[in-house]
């Protein structure tokens, strides 16, 4: 009866902590989406507008002036521009969301690590908006949705991609409180790593000596999962494992570094 009633009570207190931090995280999302959009004229769809408009200005410069090599290449763009948009966001966001959020950081009975649980999720929320146009870009392009592949290839993003993003996150956020300069290095850095991704060029047409590139990152690798759904629906499990265990390591890393380094934010806020 003892033990019953330990497990019981361990049971309520997990319980009761999972809620508190869903609701936390609700909260943030919440003061987000005031933040950001109760001052404009159209509000949330500014989320679909800017990637939408950015993927236009790519497809003129790339599809119609350079005139790349590739299938459907309006939908290829498509899905690689708005996947690419959702990861940034959260990774660059995060980078500043300490600062932004310094109050925060001297309520001992918050957990920091919320912040940037939070940006995913409204970032995430933007994201969903953007799948109506690839459903439309599909519809458009004559590619049937396969119900079947998209289900189990999302069902493997929304584990593994979540734990990559936050990973990245974790050093960033972390790493930007100590090194202030690390702000302008990461703008850099993240223009490199979009070209280095399969975004807008279409890997067939990389020359096969920097291909090299591609198979080192694991983005792409997600990339290609996403793409498996909306630009040429099918499964390849072989293409799984180097990016999900990336994500996995990149996750305990970033988590375990910020918590290290969390000891003293509030201090060098």
């Amino acid at each position: 009866m003892f033990v019953a009633g330990k497990t019981e009570s361990n049971h309520m207190k997990l319980n009761r902590t999972l809620q508190l931090a869903l609701d936390q995280v609700l909260v943030l999302v919440g003061k987000d989406f005031k933040l950001k959009y109760n001052s404009t004229a159209i509000g949330f769809l500014w989320s679909l507008l800017v990637p939408l408009f950015m993927s236009c200005l790519y497809y003129f410069v790339f599809g119609v002036v350079m005139r790349w090599d590739a299938h459907n290449y309006l939908l290829y763009l498509l899905c690689g521009n708005f996947f690419w948009q959702y990861f940034s966001n959260v990774v660059m966001v995060n980078g500043g969301v300490m600062q932004n959020n310094a109050g925060l950081l001297k309520k001992t009975s918050f957990k920091y690590e919320l912040l940037l649980w939070g940006t995913f999720v409204a970032e995430g929320i933007h994201f969903l908006l953007t799948l109506i146009v690839l459903f439309l870009a599909m519809l458009c392009h004559g590619v049937t949705p396969l119900w079947g592949c998209g289900i189990v290839n999302f069902a493997v993003l929304l584990v593994f991609f979540p734990l990559f993003t936050l990973g990245i996150s974790y050093f960033y956020a972390a790493a930007n409180i100590y090194f202030r300069d690390l702000e302008r290095i990461m703008n850099v850095f993240m223009t490199f790593w979009c070209f280095a991704s399969p975004v807008f060029i279409p890997i067939k047409s990389v020359p096969a000596k920097y291909r090299y590139v591609y198979d080192l990152n694991p983005l792409a690798g997600f990339m290609g999962i996403f793409r498996d759904i909306f630009y040429e629906p099918g499964i390849h499990p072989s293409n799984w494992a180097f990016p999900c265990f990336v994500g996995v390591v990149v996750f305990l890393l970033g988590r375990r570094y910020f918590n290290r380094m969390s000891i003293r934010f509030a201090e060098r806020m």
